[in-house]
């Protein structure tokens, strides 16, 4: 059995930055076949992002392989969604967006301004307590200690109502994945944490 990681990167990103490199590079020295999505952000909604990772990422888990699923900010909101819906070995959500259902009365009006009237709309349907009871692998939260109470409370959420679940802190780290802290800590839980 082929064992692959798929990556998915924060909104407006490709996976063609050096962050996302480097995180491929962890998987692959792990023996773990790195995939990152290349997500097209622009002018669509939430759920365009999904149907278009299932019609060119959904093989992985149809071929049987074991799936590691990594997931930055709006990566880690679909990484959450998919699996839930699919069968992933271990999850690793980091620093989760804080725009499911339960999130939204708690975040700040420029936020939903940013992420735009379709995104918010469907964002007001995704409940991460429905999300979490299907979630099943071991998963691992992480988020940076400076990111803001609002991705705080999302991932200490997380850690509640996913089974199997393990919330590391980054001390010093903001919303930012390039931060060499943050590199450093991703490459702790895949080379030495999960096996």
């Amino acid at each position: 059995m082929k064992k692959v990681a798929i990556i998915i990167p924060g909104f407006g990103y490709s996976g063609k930055e050096k962050e996302y490199k480097k995180v491929a590079g962890f998987f692959a020295a792990k023996g773990i076949a790195p995939v990152v999505a290349d997500i097209r952000w622009k002018r669509r909604t939430f759920s365009e992002y999904l149907a278009q990772f299932d019609d060119e990422y959904g093989k992985y888990f149809k071929n049987n392989k074991e799936v590691y699923v990594l997931g930055f900010s709006f990566g880690a909101m679909m990484s959450s969604v998919i699996s839930s819906r699919h069968k992933s070995k271990v999850l690793m959500l980091c620093s989760l967006s804080p725009y499911f259902k339960e999130d939204l009365p708690r975040i700040k009006k420029w936020w939903k301004s940013w992420i735009g009237k379709g995104r918010l709309e469907e964002f007001k349907k995704l409940s991460f307590t429905n999300l979490a009871k299907n979630i099943k692998c071991k998963t691992f939260i992480l988020a940076g200690n400076k990111e803001g109470p609002e991705v705080g409370y999302r991932a200490k959420d997380a850690l509640k109502k996913i089974k199997n679940s393990k919330l590391i802190f980054i001390e010093g780290v903001k919303h930012d994945i390039s931060d060499s802290r943050y590199l450093a800590k991703i490459k702790k839980v895949i080379i030495s944490d999960w096996k």
